[in-house]
């Protein structure tokens, strides 16, 4: 009985270790300066709630104290950058919803080109 029960508590705190506590953040608070496009940007996936834009990009370094290894992962994360073109985009589809766009996260597709997330939400 006590074997199952310390088997539960571990996996809850196993899963709640897993989680993420970056919250999503706004596009406008993105820096841009160490990346750019490589290609033009393409809108993947779209609603009035979402969208997914994919891009092939070249960065130019991370801010101090970010971790390069989180900035591809399917996490949130703050160190990430977005190019102008990307964050126009996200703002400007999100703007047609009166909504303004939150930047959740990037991560990579199987042809090495990111996919950025976003999420529009009421201003």
């Amino acid at each position: 009985m006590y074997g199952k029960f310390s088997l539960i508590i571990g996996l809850c705190f196993f899963i709640s270790g897993c989680s993420n506590d970056e919250p999503p953040r706004d596009v406008n608070d993105i820096s841009s300066k160490n990346i750019k496009t490589i290609v033009a940007p393409k809108i993947t996936k779209s609603s009035s709630e979402m969208l997914e834009i994919r891009y092939a990009q070249m960065s130019m370094g991370f801010a101090a104290g970010c971790n390069p290894n989180k900035s591809f992962s399917s996490k949130l994360n703050q160190c990430a950058e977005l190019p102008e073109n990307v964050k126009s985009m996200a703002i400007n589809h999100c703007k047609d919803f009166n909504k303004k766009a939150v930047f959740l996260g990037n991560k990579t597709n199987f042809l090495q080109m990111t996919v950025s997330k976003f999420r529009c939400e009421a201003n």
